[in-house]
C-alpha cells in the first residue's frame, strides 16, 4: 500500500534543519492532503528552526492548497492495518486485528504536556501500572522517531482507555514512543490484546521508521 501524505508548510530554513535530522526521499504515487483551517504550529525538537504544521483533513483541493515547495508528512501503512479518519486528538489513526481491536495512532501536543515523566506515567496508569520515578523514566530505552531519540514504553496490564469511557480490557499491552521537548510532544501509541500487539511489533517498527518528511 502506498504511503499517504499530509501537507506541511515549513519555512525554508526550518525545512532544511528538519530534513538534516530526519532525511527525506522522493516517494512516487503519493496522495496529497491539504492544510486545515485549524492547523497548528508544532515543534518536533527544541529549536525554533524546527517548527512544522500539517493537516489530516482529506480534500480534492490539495493541489490548490499547497505549492510545489510544500513539504509533506509521509508514512507506509503496514499490511493488515486499516486507516481510520483522524480526529482532534489523533492525526494518523489505524486499527488492526480480526475485529479491529488493536489500535495505533500518532498524536501531538503543543508544549510537552507536563513533561516526559508525566506522559510516560499517564500511559502506565492506563494499564494499571505503578508510576516510575524521573530516574526510572530517564533509564527507559529509546528508539528513533523523526531522527530523534524517542522514549520507548511497553507495559502490560488491564487497559482503561479513559476519555469518558469506563471500559477495561484485561491482558492488554500498550507500546509506544514519546518524543517530548519544550516546543511540543509527538506520541506514537499502539494498544491491543497482548498477543495481537506482539504479532504486530514488526509492523509497528515499520510504521515508525517510515514516518518522514517529503519535500517533492
Amino acid at each position: 500500500m502506498r504511503p499517504p501524505v499530509f501537507s506541511v508548510t515549513l519555512p525554508l530554513l526550518a525545512l532544511a534543519s528538519f530534513l538534516a535530522s530526519c532525511g527525506g526521499e522522493d516517494t512516487p504515487g503519493l496522495i496529497e492532503r491539504p492544510l486545515s483551517d485549524s492547523e497548528k504550529n508544532f515543534r518536533i525538537v527544541e529549536t525554533s528552526m524546527d517548527r512544522f504544521r500539517y493537516s489530516t483533513r482529506p480534500s480534492a483541493e490539495a493541489a490548490e492548497s499547497t505549492s510545489g515547495a510544500a513539504a509533506a508528512l509521509v508514512y507506509d501503512t503496514p499490511e493488515g492495518w486499516t486507516e481510520k479518519a483522524g480526529s482532534m486528538m489523533r492525526d494518523v489513526n489505524f486499527t488492526f486485528g480480526p475485529n479491529g481491536e488493536g489500535e495505533c495512532y500518532v498524536a501531538r501536543l503543543p508544549g510537552a504536556g507536563g513533561g516526559l515523566a508525566a506522559n510516560v506515567n499517564r500511559w502506565r496508569s492506563q494499564m494499571g501500572a505503578e508510576a516510575l520515578t524521573d530516574e526510572q523514566v530517564a533509564a527507559l530505552p529509546t528508539r528513533p522517531l523523526f531522527g530523534q531519540p524517542a522514549t520507548f514504553v511497553s507495559v502490560d496490564g488491564t487497559f482503561s482507555p479513559g476519555m469518558g469511557s469506563d471500559q477495561k480490557f484485561a491482558d492488554y499491552r500498550l507500546m509506544g514512543l514519546i518524543l517530548a521537548g519544550e516546543g511540543g510532544a509527538v506520541f506514537v501509541k499502539m494498544t491491543g490484546p497482548k498477543a495481537l500487539v506482539e504479532q504486530n511489533g514488526t509492523a509497528f517498527d515499520q510504521f515508525v521508521s517510515s514516518l518522514n518528511i517529503n519535500t517533492n
